[in-house]
């Protein structure tokens, strides 16, 4: 058996997020796509690839009961 949990206090969470492929992903995305204002496109892209990664990870994942 394995000793593996999910737990759900801040630290988890922390680490879950800042861990994420869709933080660096969004982020390169974004900021190749507004050459204008590569800061604010890797920003915005950081949290828009954050926002559907965690979605995928939650309903995709299991971790919500359907």
């Amino acid at each position: 058996m394995s000793n593996v949990a999910l737990s759900s206090d801040l630290f988890s969470w922390g680490a879950l997020i800042v861990g994420s492929p869709g933080i660096v992903v969004g982020g390169l995305v974004g900021a190749l796509a507004w050459r204008g204002h590569r800061g604010w496109g890797a920003a915005i892209g950081a949290v828009l690839g954050l926002a559907l990664w965690l979605f995928g990870w939650l309903y995709f994942g299991d971790v919500v009961v359907r």
